[in-house]
């Protein structure tokens, strides 16, 4: 059936109404409906009795009153024109049609829902509130210089024949110390469309440190407020089906434990990951990235340019590419295998011998390469060449700065096994290696200022003992991800990880006093209170490798909520 055949009732009730407006004389002129009736029955529309007989209805009516304009008034009667109730229904129709679809191109809500763009934005969100107790054993040594506060100010002088000579900063080794501490995370998430999504979130954080967004209470005397930072900053994509790319800054996106990264870690730069299955039980996955670690300032060296010159230093970049592959299997309905193998290298990380710098110089050319953030463990050596004061090489200053003794190229095996006691209880054992291919150890040992072995002498220490290598088991049984009222959780765990294993400005801060060159204990657990919302606690005891002794043992306990 034709579109005009499913009018033909419409165009009746028009065509009726025009043989009645013909008997008007003001409109008689406008409308011929008798010429409009024989071109409906030509068009075959209406049939020849069905045209006689709306002549034959129009002639028997009278004539209708003068037209006056819509809502008009005649002799105190409003008048209103008569649209027939086929015409009412189809108009009704296709106005619900046109609204229909400008609603769906402009996001208009019906009642009660949200417009359609807030629907593809994801809030979440945790706060935690923790107290932390650090007990340090009595028979520690005292001779640990802070080299991260050396690091991050204006170096140190080591010559201790200079007039004015100010020791280094120590680090603290004797006395224990208590805090309350909280951390307090918001992002927000945007699917921009079915294979882009945008992501942003800020944390709190006593510093920039990328390794914790712990803020300490009362660290800002008086109850001064606490700064914000951006913790994550990118762009997802799924170009394919089971690959994904990530560009600016996210979350670890490799399978990892926090031997060699902290779970609080963030990743700048770029990364693929992408995941086949091979049936219903085996899934293979990887991830390939590159990283910006550290990126020279643009002004670097200018300051020790000559009067009426502008040169700097060359750069000193820091990068990591790092690629990981893995396998997901299950067995068995109760039983889970994850295993993977890891490559991490760290380039530009290694300290450079900078060429000779005077000793009033503010800046030597290597001074760069020193680690911009660090915590407790890596093998350090002093990367200035100073040349003395020639007046005076006996009291001449020599300020240093200390660098990473060895480079870092980190292989990390891992592997998982999952056994479920019920629906939700699960039994898990990881384990993690890492080595360091990296390590030089001839040249680490000749220029080595820490990690040292014990003192020969009253006033020489022995050689260096530090190490690449470490490790890490942990045994977990409950419910691993607490979701509700009663869920439960049980964890034990050794490791052990020697001085140059990994980078200790990337690995766990809160085991001994956070780094590398450190082994011992971890046993905790968490106990649901209601949804998503848990208490914990964490008593880690651990103690150092490599130097002179230095033990700490550190209590957590955690209230945390999350959305």
């Amino acid at each position: 059936m034709n579109r005009l055949s499913r009018l033909k009732p419409a165009l009746l009730a028009c065509t009726a109404g025009l043989s009645l407006m013909a008997a008007n004389p003001v409109i008689a002129g406008e409308v011929d409906s008798t010429r409009l009736l024989e071109l409906m029955v030509a068009k075959g529309l209406v049939t020849r009795e069905e045209a006689d007989g709306l002549i034959a209805e129009a002639s028997t009516r009278p004539a209708p009153l003068p037209p006056v304009p819509a809502g008009g008034v005649v002799n105190g009667v409003q008048t209103i024109p008569y649209v027939p109730l086929v015409v009412r229904e189809q108009l009704k129709a296709e106005l619900r049609a046109e609204l229909g679809t400008q609603a769906q191109a402009q996001g208009w809500s019906a009642p009660g829902q949200t417009p359609e763009w807030t629907q593809r934005i994801t809030l979440s969100g945790d706060v935690r509130v923790r107290a932390e107790g650090l007990f340090m054993d009595k028979a520690n040594s005292d001779i640990f210089e802070d080299f991260g506060a050396i690091n991050a100010g204006g170096g140190q002088n080591i010559n201790d024949k200079t007039p004015g000579y100010i020791a280094p900063p120590y680090l603290n080794t004797l006395e224990d110390r208590q805090r309350a501490r909280v951390r307090a995370r918001l992002g927000i998430n945007v699917r921009i469309d079915d294979w882009i999504s945008a992501e942003v979130r800020i944390a709190t954080g006593n510093d920039s440190s990328p390794v914790s967004t712990n803020q300490t209470l009362g660290g800002n005397g008086e109850f001064g407020k606490y700064a914000l930072w951006l913790d994550r900053a990118a762009i997802h994509m799924t170009p394919v089906e089971n690959v994904d790319l990530s560009l600016g800054r996210f979350a670890n996106p490799f399978w990892t434990s926090d031997l060699l990264f902290d779970d609080d870690l963030n990743f700048d730069g770029v990364a693929v990951s992408a995941r086949h299955g091979f049936g219903e039980n085996l899934n293979l996955f990887g991830t390939v990235g590159a990283f910006p670690i550290f990126n020279t300032s643009l002004n670097y060296g200018t300051r020790n340019a000559a009067v009426g010159q502008g040169r700097s230093f060359k750069s000193q970049d820091k990068y990591m590419g790092a690629v990981q592959f893995g396998v997901d299997y299950r067995p068995m309905d109760r039983v889970q295998v994850k295993a993977a193998a890891g490559y991490f290298y760290f380039d530009g990380v290694e300290g450079e011998v900078s060429s000779p710098c005077y000793w009033y110089e503010q800046t030597c050319d290597t001074d760069a390469t020193r680690p911009a953030f660090q915590q407790f463990g890596n093998t350090l050596f002093p990367i200035r060449s100073v040349i003395a004061d020639p007046n005076n090489p006996v009291g001449s200053p020599e300020v240093q700065y200390f660098g990473l003794a060895s480079a870092y190229e980190v292989l990390n095996l891992r592997a998982q096994i999952d056994y479920a006691l019920d629906q939700r209880t699960t039994v898990r054992f990881e384990g993690d290696y890492v080595n360091n291919l990296g390590l030089d150890r001839a040249l680490v040992a000749a220029r080595a200022v820490n990690n040292l072995g014990p003192m020969v002498n009253a006033t020489t220490f022995g050689p260096w003992d530090g190490g690449d290598t470490g490790w890490s088991a942990r045994l977990s049984v409950g419910q691993l991800d607490i979701v509700q009222r009663g869920d439960w959780n049980l964890t034990v765990g050794y490791r052990y990880l020697e001085s140059d294993a990994v980078l200790d400005a990337l690995a766990e801060s809160d085991f001994h006093i956070g780094g590398t060159n450190n082994r011992g204990w971890t046993v905790g657990g968490n106990y649901g209170l209601g949804r998503n919302t848990s208490a914990g606690f964490r008593w880690i005891s651990a103690e150092e490798i490599a130097d002179a002794p230095f033990s700490v043992d550190r209590l957590l306990i955690d209230l945390a909520t999350r959305f």
